[in-house]
């Protein structure tokens, strides 16, 4: 391990008591009906704003994460934003004048990259608010209309276009969700009625166009207004097609001042009420509606007062792999859509960053740099396969765990060990893993693993002390230490059983990739003895 390693390893044993937990024995089975994940965190990721999708370096971190990823749709804020020119009142009728130019440029763009819409209808344009009120430094408007019946029309009018540009077949494999988190008066100025008018509004206007188009909301923060969505539209007759809401692990701290009245483990808060929906809807007047979350990401907050939403270092940091990698796989089948928030830290509510790294959501940092978080993403995009039964002598502490799949011969493993913002302690975890496999030989084993300076660059920026503008050569550095550390050993089977060996630092995430050896070749040729004659006749001395 070279010093600079060493020093980070250091520095991240300064911040906590690192403690050494007792070694875990874990044995691994087959199942007889197995199941594989259905990560619905690839279902759709998110970008701030569709003015930002007009960017080319947006769309270059965008193009990156779909090819290392592969993600199906992409949301993002403000398409009615008065920087998309989309309407404008025409001084002498006083009729809406509707442009899409800006618009298709922005969908052109993703549909071009393999992703589809997730289309969020904000924020109120200029010239239809019944108010001032603005958010970001974007300024959009989150007033209700002036007229209800305008916002009807510009939905409509909007549709119509999307189907009559990319077709009724593609359209009806789009989602529309109406507003972005009304329950919080920054973003609504409303009431709860009128959000429940906005609503109205804008599934008449869909549905007008095609009953087929699926239409939901109310993209609450907190899990919010789930349940009297469900009730509102069930009993008005309004369609309803999926519901979405928001949640940050902080917003345990919002609910919760330093803990205090929490019912929730250190740590379990944001699985915890993930589930809490899931069984509310299940319960409800439509139990079987699809579920999206659509924004969450890991910004933490050890106390109330270290509560920020826009210079959070949990979304920078090593923290952020753990913490991915157990909620994902925690979480896999308790929703449609697990959608993080945001792609790039090419994002502008409060300007775009001018800092490498800002503690901006983004999976890739300005630079196009992988964080953390994106190659915990990367590493949960590997977990292929059946997933098989993973026995333990006792619990595993909270934050510690693992998930095994079997992909025709080759076994993976999938391991995280977060720590937690609250405690004071972090615990190592070690221990070793009993596998099946179906020959006595020495398998191949493959080890990737994202710890601080190998996966996580953030914590190699700060030791460089944080410049704004780094060298070539320390970008250079900081690219190197984004990619995980890989290894490759041999793992000797017995009796049809391989005992792997493991060792996770605090906040860590490692994939093994253990597969049976391969038939290999001396010579690239099929025939060595003509390419011995070859190279006697190109070697020849020329006459």
């Amino acid at each position: 391990m070279n010093k600079l390693l060493v020093n980070f390893f250091i520095a991240a044993s300064l911040i906590c008591l690192q403690v050494h937990a007792q070694p875990t024995s874990i044995k691994v089975n087959d199942v007889a009906n197995p199941r594989q994940l259905t990560m619905p965190w690839r279902n759709c990721i998110a970008v701030g704003r569709a003015n930002n999708l007009l960017r080319a370096d947006l769309l270059e971190h965008l193009a990156y994460a779909q090819k290392e990823l592969s993600y199906r749709y992409c949301r993002f804020h403000a398409i009615f934003d008065d920087e998309m020119n989309v309407v404008q009142r025409d001084k002498q009728t006083n009729q809406l004048i509707f442009n899409w130019h800006q618009v298709d440029k922005v969908y052109d763009a993703l549909l071009k990259l393999g992703i589809r819409p997730f289309v969020e209808l904000n924020p109120m344009p200029a010239v239809m608010a019944s108010g001032t009120q603005t958010m970001f430094n974007y300024k959009m408007n989150v007033t209700p209309p002036k007229s209800y019946q305008e916002w009807e029309l510009l939905v409509e009018t909007f549709t119509r276009h999307l189907v009559e540009r990319y077709g009724l077949d593609e359209v009806r494999t789009w989602y529309f969700e109406v507003w972005n988190e009304p329950n919080l008066g920054g973003f609504w100025s409303g009431t709860q009625q009128e959000y429940w008018n906005l609503y109205t509004a804008s599934a008449t206007a869909i549905k007008k166009v095609d009953t087929k188009l699926r239409v939901g909301g109310p993209a609450s923060s907190k899990g919010n207004w789930i349940k009297e969505i469900i009730t509102y539209t069930t009993k008005n007759k309004i369609p309803l097609d999926f519901v979405s809401t928001h949640l940050y692990p902080q917003d345990e701290q919002v609910q919760y001042p330093d803990r205090k009245g929490s019912p929730y483990k250190v740590g379990d808060f944001f699985s915890a009420t993930v589930k809490e929906v899931q069984e509310w809807v299940k319960k409800s007047e439509r139990p079987d509606i699809e579920i999206h979350w659509t924004e969450w990401n890991t910004q933490t907050a050890a106390t109330a007062d270290k509560i920020t939403w826009g210079d959070n270092i949990y979304v920078d940091n090593l923290y952020a792999a753990s913490f991915i990698a157990r909620n994902c796989i925690e979480l896999d089948t308790a929703c449609k859509t697990f959608a993080y928030w945001v792609v790039s830290d090419i994002f502008d509510e409060g300007g775009i960053p001018q800092s490498p790294f800002s503690c901006t959501y983004g999976l890739l940092s300005i630079h196009g740099i992988p964080k953390a978080s994106f190659n915990a993403f990367r590493f949960l995009r590997k977990m292929t396969g059946n997933i098989m039964e993973a026995k333990l002598q006792k619990p595993l502490p909270n934050g510690k765990g693992l998930l095994v799949t079997k992909e025709n011969q080759t076994i993976k493993v999938l391991m995280w060990n977060q720590y937690f913002a609250e405690e004071k302690t972090q615990t190592d975890w070690a221990g070793t893993i009993e596998l099946p496999i179906e020959k006595d030989t020495a398998a191949n084993v493959v080890k990737a693993n994202i710890g601080i300076g190998a996966g996580s660059p953030w914590e190699s920026w700060q030791l460089m002390g944080s410049p704004l503008n780094p060298s070539p050569a320390q970008l250079d550095l900081l690219k190197q230490h984004a990619q995980p550390a890989y290894s490759f050993y041999k793992l000797q089977v017995k009796k049809n059983v391989a005992n792997l060996s493991f060792k996770l630092l605090p906040g860590e995430v490692q994939y093994f990739e253990i597969t049976l050896p391969r038939p290999s070749v001396n010579t690239k040729f099929a025939n060595p003895e003509e390419f011995k004659l070859w190279d006697k006749l190109i070697g020849e001395k020329s006459n």
